[in-house]
């Protein structure tokens, strides 16, 4: 009878625990709330979110560009991820002779 008693315990506390616990969303958008930085939700989850194209990655943008939440300091990095990528010249311009403005030919 002991040992029915141990294994329904067993059972009870295994499904309590499964019932209890989070999608892996809810703490990532919480954590986009707080007023602490959040060093586990940084720009490397949030580019990773942005490159799977996840729902969370959905969930998270549009938290974070509504007004009231532009400069929550967790939103950050996320705005930086959805920023648009403007690639750099590896070309510098000159700025020797010939270089902008050009000179004027009325002298």
């Amino acid at each position: 009878m002991k040992e029915l008693k141990v294994c329904i315990l067993a059972a009870v506390l295994l499904l309590g625990a499964c019932n209890g616990k989070s999608d892996d969303t809810s703490a990532p958008l919480a954590a986009l709330q707080s007023p602490n930085a959040a060093e586990n939700y940084g720009d490397q989850f949030w580019n990773d979110q942005l490159q799977r194209k996840t729902e969370l990655w959905s969930k998270a943008l549009n938290f974070c560009e509504q007004p009231d939440h532009k400069f929550l300091i967790n939103c950050q990095p996320v705005l930086a991820a959805a920023a648009p990528r403007v690639p750099f010249s590896t070309t510098m311009p000159s700025n020797g002779p010939g270089s902008w403005p050009p000179a004027s030919k009325d002298r």
